[in-house]
């Protein structure tokens, strides 16, 4: 049995990129939810602080594999599919602006200056999130070139 057979039988991506996109997107949803049931009633400023972390942690994920596919790319084929299944699928799922702009928007009316201060707060978090996934990225790939 040669190494490629052995691969396309470990790796699901032979599947067209709906289904990727379709599979990843359930399994993202599915950790949402699973945040979201364990953190009921943790919030500040009307914001949830699961929706909180999801945002955070998805925008470092996010920078994290769209850099190390930009990096990456041409090398790997299965880079593209990849990038298909988590950073579409998964993380777009399971991050959630809406829901972030929508407790905002509710919040301002009891805790303007509470809810200002959390949505910069967790904005600034998610762009400093993004940043280090960047960088963190291209110091594994920098580091696995040599």
């Amino acid at each position: 049995m040669s190494d490629q057979s052995v691969r396309r039988r470990r790796l699901p991506l032979h599947l067209p990129a709906e289904g990727l996109v379709f599979i990843g997107g359930g399994c993202g949803a599915l950790a949402r939810a699973t945040i979201d049931a364990l953190n009921k009633g943790h919030e500040t400023g009307g914001i949830a602080h699961s929706t909180m972390f999801v945002n955070i942690v998805g925008a470092f994920f996010m920078a994290f594999l769209v850099t190390t596919w930009v990096l990456r790319r041409g090398q790997n084929a299965v880079w593209d599919r990849f990038k298909l299944f988590v950073g579409t699928g998964f993380l777009g799922a399971f991050t959630t602006y809406s829901t972030f702009a929508l407790a905002m928007a509710q919040g301002y009316r009891q805790h303007l200056g509470i809810t200002l201060l959390t949505g910069t707060t967790v904005v600034f978090a998610g762009f400093l999130g993004a940043i280090i996934g960047a960088a963190l990225s291209r110091l594994l790939y920098r580091g696995g070139r040599r």
